[in-house]
């Protein structure tokens, strides 16, 4: 094994040349797949049976990207039944203990027959949320009764209490003049203006997308809807299941923008999710895809590798063996696989250029699997610790008394 600790001084590529639609296209899965035209969108709120593909540790969004390369046969006849009817199935994430009762309509858009070997590969677009009523399973196969779970718009905050002669001002463009109509709707109402900013839809999505706003500027897609741009957000942050989940599961933007700003203002670090190694800082992320700077992507053994690029990565060392080309999801990169430094726990892939005009040189793949975010706390967090401790002994020594 060979040590791979990058310099301290490593700064964020910007002279990118790469093309970030490549990865998007999934081209490693083959360039003769067939494409089926036209989109289905069931009617919110229905019930219908869905046959499901159960996957560990796979938390599928909306508009989230599934490559699959599938070997069993029963996964396979279920895939043609879906394609031969509305191209529909259901994609459940299998948890430690149990099968989660959230999950996520796929609709494949590609799709080839291939030999035993190569498996039958599909790409699939994640559609719209369902719950699990009931689960049937036969001859290998699982099914369910689901409902779709509706997208509940709760519009601007306090807008039917709001001052109507102020109306013809909303539309002008100054943030002061829109700030003074904030305050003085607020004044008719018990609720300050502050609070109603974090139940404003349009805020909270212009807070994230000045968050990711470096994302945008080196090419990736950041949505702009708020309900798209919700589902973007909990799809490219590389969370645990359980918080991931807990995303999918609201069933408004406005809740599923407010976690994920707490995920995102608070200082945030990588570290193994074996030993708690250093890794990387959650700053060091960068976009090598269209879609975001973590994508979903499958290996020749039909593995998903839910992956996030970073520029600048720590305590990881590199296998013995010489850089491949084979199956790479980045074309014009070759990858190593790289372990944690001290537990040895796969933690992904460096990535090289096989050209030497091909920007960046090199970066890191790393598995939502093999990494863990952790708040990197900060002095005035435990001040800010401390103080409410002492508010708390304070009220409890009153309270006593």
């Amino acid at each position: 094994m060979e040590n791979s600790d990058v310099e301290d001084d490593v700064q964020i590529p910007d002279d990118n040349t790469f093309d970030l639609t490549l990865p998007a296209s999934h081209s490693y899965l083959g360039n003769n797949l067939e494409e089926l035209r036209g989109r289905t969108l069931l009617d919110e709120g229905i019930y219908i049976n869905l046959p499901l593909l159960i996957k560990k540790s796979v938390v599928l969004f909306p508009g989230q990207t599934l490559p699959l390369t599938v070997f069993d046969r029963q996964t396979i006849e279920m895939l043609q039944q879906c394609i031969n009817k509305n191209r529909i199935f259901g994609v459940v994430c299998l948890g430690y203990d149990k099968l989660i009762s959230i999950g996520t309509t796929a609709e494949i858009y590609e799709y080839i027959e291939g030999s035993p070997i190569e498996g039958f590969r599909i790409k699939a677009k994640g559609r719209q949320r369902f719950k699990i009523l009931r689960i049937t399973q036969g001859y290998g196969k699982f099914s369910a009764n689901v409902k779709i779970v509706p997208e509940i718009d709760l519009g601007l905050p306090l807008w039917e209490s709001r001052c109507r002669s102020s109306d013809h001002l909303r539309q002008q463009t100054s943030t002061l003049l829109k700030e003074r109509i904030e305050r003085h709707d607020s004044i008719s109402t018990p609720w300050p203006s502050w609070l109603m900013k974090r139940y404003n839809i349009n805020k909270l999505s212009e807070k994230i997308r000045l968050h990711f706003d470096f994302i945008k500027k080196r090419g990736s897609h950041v949505p702009e809807d708020p309900t798209e741009l919700s589902f973007w957000v909990g799809q490219n942050l590389p969370l645990v299941d359980s918080k991931r989940i807990a995303l999918l599961n609201y069933d408004s933007a406005i809740p599923r923008l407010q976690k994920e700003i707490n995920y995102l203002v608070r200082d945030r670090c990588f570290v193994c999710n074996e030993c708690n190694s250093f890794i990387g800082k959650q700053s060091d992320m960068f976009p090598m895809n269209r879609e975001g700077p973590q994508g979903t992507y499958c290996n020749l053994s039909g593995i998903l590798h839910e992956t996030v690029t970073l520029y600048r990565a720590k305590n990881l060392i590199l296998s013995g063996n010489e850089p491949s080309t084979e199956y790479s999801w980045f074309p014009g990169y070759a990858w190593t696989i790289v372990s944690c430094q001290k537990c040895r726990n796969h933690m992904g892939w460096l990535f090289t250029a096989e050209n030497n005009n091909l920007r960046p040189k090199s970066f890191w793949g790393l598995t939502r699997r093999g990494l863990r975010s952790k708040r990197v706390w900060t002095k005035d967090d435990y001040e800010e610790r401390l103080d409410r401790s002492d508010s708390d002994t304070d009220y409890n020594n009153e309270n006593d008394s």
